[in-house]
């Protein structure tokens, strides 16, 4: 079939304008501008939301490489009036008091059997207390009536089978609660208070972080020990 000479010219003119037409047009840039600025915005709303370590956490959730929500008191916090004094049990049975201990810094650890942070915890503190008792260091462990359904033996296993050399607590509240609220804490488990001898509380730490509380624990034990207050 014969081409047409206006045929011919109407296809170089497409073929001419189709290769220099370039990808860019202005409302394809538009475009590409609307969707950049868009997940930009979505990026910066999700690091605001998200960039912030949360302080409500649910007991016993807290991952080993995350740090954990609290590491405070800020300023140091003297043991609720009396607390020293109060008449505890530990899970043998035995009764003591933190006065037991003016003398010694002292290291309470609020733990549940059923919490993986707190297993992982467990061995550190017990390096800690090892490590620090020829020093005047006493570590005791608070379980509590309410996080163990009120089942003594499951814990008495637990201390047990673990080898956990330092006394705990059986606590139904008593001794763990003014303490919490005395740093304005949470509901999160492990929490542990370092106490100094004059009865403050030095350092506060609320979960646990594998990589960086047994080095700040030990820390303020140090400061603790070395101090003549």
């Amino acid at each position: 079939m014969a081409v047409t000479e206006s045929s011919k010219k109407t296809t170089e003119v497409s073929s001419q304008e189709t290769e220099k037409s370039p990808f860019w047009t202005p409302g394809r840039v538009a475009i590409t501008l609307i969707v950049g600025v868009l997940v930009v915005g979505y990026a910066i709303s999700r690091w605001s939301s998200n960039g912030k370590v949360s302080t409500t956490t649910t007991p016993g959730v807290n991952r080993p490489g995350n740090p954990p929500p609290r590491t405070v008191p800020l300023a140091v916090v003297p043991l609720p009036v009396g607390l020293r004094e109060t008449s505890v049990q530990t899970i043998d049975g035995e009764s003591l008091k933190l006065s037991d201990y003016a003398d010694k810094v002292v290291v309470l650890n609020i733990w549940a059997t059923w919490c993986g942070p707190c297993k992982l915890e467990m061995p550190e503190l017990v390096k800690i207390s090892n490590d620090y008792k020829s020093r005047g260091l006493v570590v005791l462990g608070i379980a509590t009536t309410y996080n163990e359904q009120n089942d003594p033996q499951r814990v008495k296993n637990f201390v047990k089978a673990q080898s956990i050399p330092y006394k705990i607590i059986w606590d139904d509240g008593t001794l763990a609660a003014p303490l919490v609220q005395a740093v304005q804490g949470r509901s999160v488990i492990p929490q542990s208070f370092v106490i100094s001898r004059d009865g403050r509380i030095v350092k506060y730490f609320s979960g646990f972080n594998v990589y960086s509380t047994p080095q700040a624990m030990r820390q303020a034990i140090e400061e603790s020990l070395n101090s003549k207050g």
